[in-house]
């Protein structure tokens, strides 16, 4: 029997073209969240967060079900980018002691993040899945409305995007500096009660997704 983990890749869309100083901080801040991100999920992680390629950061989880958390905490506490986050589920081919990071590990599951962070950057997509069997298809539907939808908004609207689905109204305002009423007209604008309904699927199918021992 093996047992199926999630590998998740994160990168800083067009990041290289940043100017050095903003590419600089960004590093910088990376590097000074993952011990928290760390501290915040280590029930879930098998292997924990680590930077790769400079604005490139790794996690190795031990199911699907924190992903969505994961991925808008990282699109709201660094909004100012934008960010292309990849998922793959399988088993891993070397050892998980006590504290490996991410970056460490190699296996199948890493191999089918790569391969959808690959795909994601040529047909730009923000949220990408491999690896992970009958719910294949309606991962890449549900990852591809989801990214179609988030360059469909404007910059402020993406903004604001992150900020709800990561903490809700109230978070929205203080990340907008705007009153609460002005969240709401922009969430009308958006259309948000359709947007969330359709995150609520696409959450609960990942939650719903089990990752465990498979014949």
């Amino acid at each position: 029997m093996t047992i199926d983990y999630v590998a998740l890749i994160g990168d800083a869309i067009a990041s290289r073209e940043l100017p050095t100083p903003r590419r600089a901080r960004l590093q910088h801040a990376l590097r000074a969240a993952l011990p928290a991100f760390n501290r915040r999920w280590r029930n879930v992680l098998a292997a924990r967060f680590a930077l790769t390629l400079g604005d490139e950061f790794q996690c190795l989880l031990t199911g699907p079900a924190p992903v969505w958390e994961i991925v808008h905490t990282v699109r709201a506490q660094f909004a100012d980018v934008d960010w292309v986050i990849a998922c793959g589920q399988g088993p891993v081919a070397t050892p998980l002691p006590r504290g490996v990071t991410a970056p460490e590990v190699d296996g199948p599951c890493f191999h089918a993040a790569r391969a959808a962070m690959d795909a994601a950057k040529r047909r730009r997509l923000v949220l990408a899945f491999a690896g992970f069997g009958a719910s294949d298809p309606v991962l890449a539907a549900l990852a591809s409305y989801y990214s179609a939808l988030y360059w469909s908004w404007t910059p402020r609207q993406r903004h604001a995007a992150k900020l709800l689905r990561a903490g809700g109204a109230a978070a929205a305002a203080h990340g907008l500096r705007v009153h609460r009423s002005a969240v709401s007209h922009l969430g009308r604008r958006m259309a948000w009660p359709l947007v969330a309904a359709g995150d609520t699927i696409f959450e609960n199918l990942l939650g719903g997704s089990r990752s465990g021992p498979r014949a």
